[in-house]
């Protein structure tokens, strides 16, 4: 395939849909190739409706379960019951996403295809590689386990893992796959320091920036894999900081309710915030942290380009990302983690957060996608 042109599909079931890590991360992906390589063309199969998004960019509608809806939690549960391991929400939707897309996966042709719908997808692509020579490339989701391992089972051609222990593990448990590292990325255009002027600019309008300071901001699906209420707990004991959280989930009433009851006068809850808005969140806090286990965390990465410096679960992915921007520690701990807080608040992170944030510029992490997808395109029938 010459590097110049390229067909390539996107599996992404909450692409259009849902606004969190991988869809956002698909998303700036696809805009930052399209930029470098123009001559490449993307079909993203997704549960949002079908239509052009940009030239050479297409919707393709895949009707699939809702991961929010009764159905999703009924198989999660009836999973659960038989102690089936693809058990979760977010699996009901990519199993019924896989069903739907293979007709129309089936009858086209691809140079390539990007895998983030899972094992089931993953299957089927490994029949559709045996059929008509398509190589397909997966990105790790879920950081470490036994899902990952499932995945590099299917011999995808290539594994993006975006850590490099991510890929050490894989590279150990999983021998003879082919991981490469690329980290996410973030858009240091959107997301960078404001001023003290251009906050106060803005002042009117955003309850965010009227709390009474320190702010702590989590920003995250308010869904039992988050963790959010170890934060409300943290929170109630350090009496002199505000929190404010954004997103949505399965647990919105019953934490925005504990968060109103256990943080009278110095709790803020936003739903939902557009994107293009999520820069002032961030600039407007004076800390940024994430309770939950996560496999990178995109999040801790805007936060960081808006110079806030970042707080997370002990890991070593967020050791080696947040360098010397931030601190771990362990958040099932609510002493532990109120202590944090508070020691992070009284230090002076200066400009490492924005600093450290620029190793992870989509410039060099859009060219080396442009590169292994070329790579791997090349080999188109060989395998």
């Amino acid at each position: 395939m010459p590097s110049e042109e390229a067909r390539i599909a996107i599996l992404c079931p909450g692409y259009g849909v849902v606004t969190r890590g991988v869809e956002i991360f698909i998303g700036e992906m696809i805009s930052k190739l399209h930029r470098l390589k123009p001559g490449w063309s993307f079909d993203i199969y997704c549960r949002a409706q079908s239509r052009e998004i940009a030239p050479g960019v297409r919707l393709i509608h895949v009707p699939a379960v809702d991961r929010e809806k009764r159905a999703a939690a009924s198989y999660s549960q009836v999973c659960h019951h038989l102690g089936v391991f693809l058990r979760t929400r977010i699996d009901a939707e990519c199993l019924s996403f896989t069903l739907a897309a293979m007709p129309k996966l089936l009858s086209a042709r691809y140079d390539l295809v990007f895998n983030q719908a899972g094992p089931f997808a993953g299957r089927f692509l490994q029949w559709k590689r045996r059929l008509d020579g398509t190589p397909f490339v997966h990105k790790t989701a879920s950081g470490y386990g036994k899902l990952e391992i499932i995945t590099a089972r299917q011999c995808p051609d290539a594994i993006v893992a975006t850590s490099p222990y991510v890929k050490e593990w894989l590279d150990e448990t999983c021998p003879g796959s082919h991981v490469e590292c690329i980290p996410n990325a973030v858009d240091n255009a959107l997301f960078r320091p404001y001023s003290p002027q251009e906050l106060e600019a803005m002042r009117n309008g955003h309850a965010i920036l009227a709390m009474k300071r320190p702010v702590v901001l989590f920003v995250g699906a308010m869904d039992p894999m988050k963790r959010p209420e170890l934060l409300i707990s943290a929170m109630a004991r350090v009496p002199e900081a505000s929190l404010v959280m954004v997103g949505a989930g399965l647990l919105t009433s019953s934490l925005s309710g504990m968060g109103i009851k256990g943080l009278e006068g110095r709790f803020l809850y936003v739903p939902k915030v557009s994107r293009d808005q999520m820069a002032l969140y961030y600039n407007a806090c004076d800390l940024f942290t994430l309770p939950s286990e996560e496999p990178f965390g995109i999040a801790f990465l805007e936060a960081m380009a808006c110079n806030k410096p970042v707080l997370s679960h002990r890991s070593p992915v967020q050791e080696w990302m947040f360098g010397d921007a931030g601190m771990m520690c362990d958040c099932t701990n609510a002493e532990e983690y109120a202590g944090a807080i508070r020691h992070m608040l009284a230090t002076d992170f200066a400009d490492r957060p924005v600093k450290r944030s620029r190793a992870f510029d989509w410039s060099d992490v859009t060219a080396r996608y442009a590169d292994l997808f070329a790579r791997t395109a090349s080999e188109r029938g060989k395998r």
